[in-house]
């Protein structure tokens, strides 16, 4: 290990931990292991694993006096060189309960314009001629943002179903006023909310104004603000327009008795939750 590049570059420019060293023993004995229990031969791996599995190698070899395999496959980054998966940040599991079906297609759809060609000759399953017109779209047309739309609603469905991913594009559609918020079920809605700056009013309590809920989101960063917001006509709520800086809602404007969506012109989107 010592004599790796991997290993000696990093003792030489300033140490490493204990278990970025032992990472590749602890890899090398899952391996010997599978092998006596399971006959493995064969591990697979991204490209940075490389040292580990070949650890594993030597070590059948040494112990057991066997052979096996290593193969692994280039690492999918990002365009800015980071690393696409759990390690990197923003995290997106295949598990509802990890990343629900908003958040997961919401995922795809933020793609940035010089990733999503990429994404799509990898993930989808479209055939090249209507992959080649996806990506041609993106230099004609970036802001319809087609092919991330495509790719979102396409993978959503692969892995949560046609029905929930229905779902979550009326969701996507009604928080920015081209659907009904009643018409969407509580956990659909609680998950799109779950993503907006928040606040919350304990049951019970009077409602604040509609200027102070959207300061205490932090949405704008005064009152002053938000009143300058209704006066410019931008004020929504439940994609209702609010006409009146001292507007106050009432537990008959809650959505499945527990939400209020506000509206910040046609974007800027917060929430508030009744617990």
């Amino acid at each position: 290990m010592l004599a790796k590049d991997s290993v000696s570059s990093r003792l030489e420019s300033g140490g490493i931990s204990y278990t970025e060293f032992s990472y590749q023993v602890l890899q090398a004995f899952d391996y010997l292991e599978l092998y006596r229990r399971d006959n493995c031969k064969l591990q697979l791996g991204g490209s940075d694993q490389w040292g580990n599995i070949v650890a594993g190698l030597d070590l059948i070899r040494k112990v057991e006096g066997g052979s096996a395999h290593a193969f692994t496959i280039p690492l999918m980054a990002k365009s800015d060189g980071s690393k696409f998966g759990k390690t990197a940040g923003g995290s997106v599991w295949l598990d509802s309960e990890m990343t629900s079906p908003y958040a997961f297609y919401q995922f795809w759809i933020n793609t940035e314009d010089a990733d999503v060609e990429k994404y799509l000759k990898v993930f989808s399953f479209k055939d090249r001629t209507e992959i080649a017109r996806l990506i041609e779209t993106v230099k004609t047309n970036p802001g319809a943002r087609e092919a991330q739309r495509e790719l979102a609603r396409e993978l959503t469905t692969l892995v949560h179903g046609s029905s929930e991913c229905e779902k979550v594009e009326a969701a996507s559609k009604a928080l920015f006023g081209q659907g009904e918020l009643n018409e969407l079920d509580e956990k659909t809605l609680a998950a799109a909310l779950s993503q907006l700056p928040k606040t919350s009013i304990a049951k019970g309590e009077t409602f604040p104004s509609w200027v102070d809920l959207l300061t205490a989101t932090g949405v704008v960063d005064s009152k002053s603000a938000a009143r300058r917001i209704v006066k410019e006509n931008g004020a929504y709520l439940n994609n209702e327009k609010i006409s009146g800086e001292d507007f106050v809602p009432t537990a008959a404007n809650l959505i499945h008795g527990r939400f209020l969506v506000l509206r910040k012109g046609k974007r800027d989107l917060a929430s508030v939750e009744v617990l």
